[in-house]
C-alpha cells in the first residue's frame, strides 16, 4: 500500500512539474512575441521608450539617497518627523515614479495587452494544426442465468466479447488573406476484437478542401479588416503611452513643486506669526505703561491668532500633499522622505524665462507634432474603411468550394489510403441577401460613424489650439504675477519697516502694523507661487506643443532643437 502511495505521489508531482514548465514556456513565448511587436512598431512613434517590460519592477530602495539631519522649527510638532528622512531631488522623484508608480505600471500593462491581442490576430493567418484522439473499451456483461443453464446441460461456455474502438484525427487549416481557406484532415477509425479470433478492422480518410468567397467577404481589404484594426490599435496605444509618459513626468514635477510651495507657505506663515508675536509683545508692554488701549492690543492679538491658524493649516496642507506625492511615486505610505530645498532655489535662480517661440509658431508646431491628433486623423481613415466593409456585407454570398476525399485502402494496413479512388467535388454556394436589415443598419451606422470621427478630428484640432493658447496665457499671467509680487514684496517690506519704526516710537497705528505684516506674508507666498506656476506652465507648454521628450528615467529634454 505504501509503495502504491509513493507511485501516486510521484505521478502527481511529475504532472505538476510538467504543467509548471509548460506554463512558464507559454509565458515566455507570449512575452517574447509581444515585446518584439512593440519594439517593431515603436519606430513609428517619436519619443517612444524601450523600457516597457511589465515584470522587471525592482524593489524600492531609498538607501541610496542622503539623509536629512535637520529639524525645522517652522514645522512645529511635525519637525522631528523629517529627521532621518531620505532627501529626494526632482530627478530622483521622476526616476522613482517611472520605476515604481502603480499608475505607470498599469499603462505599461495596457500596452502589453494590446500587443498580446495583436499576436492572435496575426496568428489567424498562419497555418494552424490540430490533433485529437479517443479510445473506448467495450465488453459484454456475463448473464448469470445463461451460465447456470450451461453448467446444468454441460454445454460449452461462450466467452464474453470485448473490443477497443479508437479514433484519431490530424488536421491543418490555413486562412488566406483574400478571404479563402485551405483545410486538410486525416482521420483513422478502427476496432479491434479481443476474442479468440483476433482481427482488426480499420477505416480512414484524407479530406482536403479549399473555399473562396467571390462576392461577399472577398478581397484582402475586407478579410483582413480586423487584423488591420488590431495593428492600428497597437499604434494608437503606443502613441497614448508616449503621450502619457510626457503628461506623467509633467504631473510628477508639478506635484513636486506644489509640495515645495506648500512647504514655503508654511515657512512664510511661521515667519509672519513670529513677526506678529514680536509686535504683540511690544504693544502689550506699551499697554502695561498705559500707552495702548485694550482695544488696540486686542486687534493685534486677534491677528496673531488668525496667523497661528493659517500656519497650522499650512503645515497640515504640506504634509498631506507630501503623503499624496509618495503614493504618486509608488512609495509606501509610511516611507519617510523630504523634498530637496535646492530645487526651489534652482527654479528661483533660473528666473522667468519663457520659451523662445511666438504663439503662432507654437500652435503650428503642436498641430505637426501632437501624437493624439495623428490618432484622431487615423480614426477617420478607420471609419472610412469600415464603410467599405459594411457595403461589402450587403452583397450576395457566392462561395466557391473544392473538396478532395481519399478513402482508406481497405487492405488491412492501418492508415494506408487509396488515391486511385479519390473523390473530387467542386461547387458554388449562393446566398441571396433577402434578409439584410442588420447589414443595412450597420452600413448606415458606419456612415454616421465616419461623420462623427471627422468632427472629432476637427474638434481635437481646435482643442489643441486652445490648449496652447491657454498655456501661453498662463505663462504670461505667471510672468506678470511674478513682476507684480516682486514689487509687492518690496513695498510691503518698506511698509513693515515704517510701521515697526513708528510703533517703537509710540506713534504707530496697530491696524497699519497688522495689515503691513499680513500683506508681506501674503506677497512672499504669492511670489513663490508665481515662480512655481511659471515653471509648471512652461513644462505643460513644451508638452502641449509636442516638444517635451522623456528619457527612460522620466527626465525631460525640451526645446525646438530636439529631434522630432
Amino acid at each position: 500500500m505504501m509503495k502504491l502511495r509513493y507511485k501516486i505521489l510521484t505521478i502527481v508531482l511529475s504532472g505538476s512539474i510538467l504543467m509548471a514548465c509548460t506554463s512558464s514556456a507559454n509565458k515566455h513565448s507570449a512575452d517574447q512575441e509581444s515585446y518584439a511587436i512593440i519594439a517593431d512598431k515603436s519606430e513609428l512613434v517619436p519619443g517612444m521608450s524601450a523600457q516597457v517590460a511589465i515584470d522587471d519592477q525592482a524593489q524600492i530602495d531609498l538607501s541610496q539617497y542622503s539623509l536629512n539631519s535637520d529639524s525645522f522649527e517652522f514645522l512645529d510638532n511635525e519637525a522631528d518627523s523629517e529627521l532621518g528622512a531620505q532627501i529626494i531631488s526632482l530627478n530622483a522623484a521622476l526616476d522613482l515614479s517611472f520605476q515604481h508608480s502603480k499608475e505607470y505600471q498599469t499603462q505599461k500593462e495596457r500596452l502589453y495587452l494590446e500587443a498580446l491581442a495583436l499576436t492572435f490576430d496575426r496568428y489567424r493567418y498562419t497555418p494552424t494544426f490540430s490533433a485529437a484522439g479517443s479510445a473506448n473499451y467495450q465488453w459484454d456483461a456475463e448473464d448469470q442465468f445463461v451460465t447456470d443453464m450451461q453448467t446444468l446441460t454441460g454445454m460449452e461456455a461462450i466467452s464474453t466479447s470485448e473490443s477497443i474502438d479508437a479514433r484519431t484525427s490530424l488536421g491543418a487549416r490555413y486562412l488566406l488573406k483574400g478571404g479563402g481557406a485551405i483545410a486538410l484532415n486525416l482521420t483513422n477509425n478502427f476496432t479491434r476484437f479481443l476474442t479468440g479470433d483476433i482481427s482488426e478492422f480499420g477505416a480512414g480518410a484524407l479530406i482536403g478542401s479549399f473555399t473562396q468567397p467571390l462576392l461577399r467577404d472577398f478581397g484582402t481589404e475586407i478579410e483582413t479588416e480586423a487584423l488591420m484594426q488590431a495593428e492600428r490599435d497597437l499604434l494608437y496605444q503606443l502613441r497614448d503611452f508616449t503621450r502619457f509618459r510626457k503628461s506623467f513626468a509633467v504631473r510628477v514635477a508639478s506635484q513636486y513643486y506644489s509640495v515645495m510651495l506648500n512647504r514655503e507657505t508654511a515657512k512664510n506663515n511661521y515667519a509672519g506669526l513670529l513677526a506678529n508675536n514680536l509686535s504683540l509683545e511690544r504693544e502689550q508692554a506699551f499697554q502695561a505703561e498705559g500707552l495702548r488701549t485694550l482695544l488696540q492690543v486686542g486687534r493685534l492679538e486677534q491677528s496673531s491668532l488668525q496667523q497661528d491658524l493659517r500656519w497650522t493649516s499650512s503645515i497640515t496642507r504640506y504634509k498631506r500633499s507630501l503623503d499624496n506625492f509618495k503614493l504618486l511615486l509608488g512609495l509606501d505610505a509610511d516611507a519617510n522622505i523630504v523634498l530637496d530645498d535646492n530645487e526651489m532655489i534652482l527654479i528661483t535662480e533660473t528666473g522667468m524665462q519663457s520659451p523662445d517661440l511666438d504663439l503662432e509658431q507654437a500652435i503650428e508646431l503642436a498641430l505637426q507634432t501632437r501624437l493624439d491628433l495623428y490618432t484622431e486623423l487615423d480614426r477617420v481613415q478607420d471609419s472610412a474603411r469600415k464603410i467599405e466593409v459594411a457595403a461589402n456585407a450587403l452583397k450576395p454570398g457566392l462561395d466557391f468550394s473544392f473538396v478532395a476525399s481519399v478513402p482508406d485502402a481497405n487492405n488491412g494496413n492501418l492508415g494506408e489510403l487509396d488515391f486511385e479512388n479519390a473523390v473530387y467535388t467542386a461547387g458554388l454556394d449562393l446566398e441571396l441577401p433577402l434578409d439584410s436589415k442588420a447589414e443595412r443598419n450597420n452600413y448606415r451606422r458606419s456612415l454616421i460613424d465616419y461623420e462623427v470621427a471627422t468632427r472629432d478630428y476637427l474638434l481635437a484640432m481646435d482643442a489643441i489650439k486652445l490648449d496652447v493658447i491657454d498655456i501661453w496665457r498662463r505663462l504670461n499671467e505667471a510672468s506678470k504675477s511674478y513682476d507684480i509680487n516682486v514689487t509687492s514684496v518690496q513695498i510691503n517690506e518698506r511698509r513693515v519697516e515704517e510701521a515697526e519704526l513708528r510703533a517703537e516710537l509710540g506713534l504707530g497705528d496697530i491696524q497699519d502694523t497688522v495689515d503691513s505684516q499680513n500683506d508681506l506674508t501674503a506677497a512672499r507666498t504669492e511670489l513663490v507661487r508665481s515662480i512655481v506656476d511659471h515653471n509648471i506652465a512652461k513644462l505643460e507648454f513644451w508638452r502641449d506643443v509636442g516638444l517635451l521628450y522623456i528619457n527612460d528615467n522620466g527626465q525631460w529634454e525640451e526645446g525646438i532643437n530636439e529631434p522630432q
